[in-house]
């Protein structure tokens, strides 16, 4: 279908965006679009046209006379494009001579506009901010097969025009976060009680609902350390999902606290928004800490909880070198969830992952926790020998309220513990 040619008058400029998206320079993504224009529609002249209330910027553009082949900017007074972001669709003109919309801009005088097709181009809010165009300096009947071509190309070259804005978006929120994060280290290196609020801020205040109830406990490695590099996360995203993780970073001191502050709180801000897997949201985090150059190693299970059928839930986790998560059935089973567990968040950004799936049965309580429940290395446990003793003590325990589960788990800890140690446990109510 030929898109609509516009004839309308032109609306106030403030309707226009205060700025542009991208500068008035050359952008190899963006040249490679008008070369494509000029070669599928036989054109002298292709822009990727972007306007503001001031002026139109050209990061790509091939055929314009001098000096705007080099200068990539205009004034208003020799735009078209402002026509397209205004109207908010494509405008397609045969003789610009003849079309009272535009017969007096200075584009036809000064830059030989005589006919013109432009499609919008769109940002990542939706807005239309300029134009991918095709221009003659002739009159010409655009055919139905040049303006599906400009307006295929126009949706690919909106898309590149999206993906930087997010990838912008996400470069300054996570430098905003590493300001953030270095800012709180100065205040706490100033506090007397650095320990305690460290640990103020790491213990989540879980989330209460009806279909889920979530229960945690952390133990420090010594009575005198008030934190450490284990932690435990749990939390409602905007679409209903309960998101849980657990992680230890090497280390029970107020170092390993900060490491595990900065990549708990980078964890929480990349999972909370999205709909996606928690490999995805792993892999998210491995390229922020190569990134923000956070020197250090940490296992991570981040898991997903959905409202599942027939009365379930489904779990759908990630598992980065961190011990397994366990399955207490409601029949008094015990399910070892090994699933692939992978390398450890931090060793590599190009790191591919994967996730797992379970269903959760009502009445059935998922165990996540870190390796000081199960390695205890003063005791001369191994980890297997203290996943044994774990397990037994979950078997036939589905009814214990989970306050009597974890109290039963954690006795399981020899003293003096020598690591720290948190459990997070997830009951699965009915639907």
């Amino acid at each position: 279908m030929e898109p609509e040619r516009s004839t309308a008058a032109a609306a106030p400029r403030a309707a226009l965006p205060a700025s542009t998206p991208l500068p008035a320079t050359s952008d190899p993504a963006f040249e490679r679009f008008v070369r494509l224009v000029r070669r599928q529609l036989d054109v002298p002249v292709a822009l990727v046209s972007l306007v503001d209330a001031e002026e139109q910027v050209f990061p790509g553009a091939l055929g314009l006379p001098e000096p705007w082949q080099t200068t990539r900017r205009t004034p208003l007074s020799h735009s078209f494009c402002q026509h397209v972001v205004l109207a908010g669709e494509p405008l397609v003109i045969t003789d610009a001579r003849d079309e009272d919309l535009v017969r007096d801009n200075l584009a036809v005088r000064d830059l030989a506009v005589v006919a013109y097709a432009g499609m919008p181009l769109v940002d990542a809010d939706g807005l239309v901010v300029g134009s991918l165009c095709a221009i003659d300096s002739r009159p010409r009947d655009w055919s139905a097969d040049d303006l599906a071509v400009l307006t295929d190309l126009a949706a690919a070259c909106s898309s590149e025009l999206q993906l930087r804005a997010v990838r912008d978006r996400a470069d300054r929120s996570a430098a905003v976060a590493a300001e953030q994060w270095r800012r709180t280290q100065e205040l706490l290196e100033e506090r007397n009680d650095v320990a305690e609020t460290l640990q103020r801020a790491m213990l989540t205040r879980l989330p209460e609902g009806d279909r889920l109830a979530i229960a945690a406990r952390y133990l420090p490695a010594h009575a005198r350390d008030a934190v450490g590099g284990d932690w435990y996360d749990a939390f409602v995203t905007p679409d209903g999902a309960t998101v849980v993780a657990v992680g230890d970073i090497s280390g029970h001191d107020i170092e390993a606290a900060a490491d595990m502050g900065q990549l708990r709180t980078l964890l929480r801000g990349y999972a909370v928004d999205r709909d996606e897997p928690p490999s995805q949201t792993v892999r998210r985090l491995d390229r922020a800490m190569a990134a923000l150059a956070v020197d250090t190693l940490a296992t991570v299970v981040l898991g997903r909880i959905e409202p599942g059928p027939a009365g379930t839930h489904l779990l759908r986790w990630t598992n980065a070198g961190h011990p397994p998560p366990l399955l207490l059935l409601p029949d008094g089973r015990v399910e070892v969830l090994g699933g692939r567990a992978e390398l450890l968040v931090g060793a590599r950004p190009e790191t591919v992952r994967s996730d797992a799936e379970v269903a959760l049965p009502a009445g059935s309580t998922l165990l996540l926790y870190t390796d000081g429940l199960i390695e205890q290395r003063a005791a001369g446990r191994d980890i297997d020998a203290g996943t044994d003793r774990v397990v037994a003590a979950l078997a036939g325990q589905a009814q214990l309220p989970l306050a009597g589960l974890l109290d039963r788990v954690l006795a399981q800890v020899v003293e003096p513990r020598d690591d720290d140690v948190v459990v997070l446990a997830v009951r699965a109510g009915p639907d």
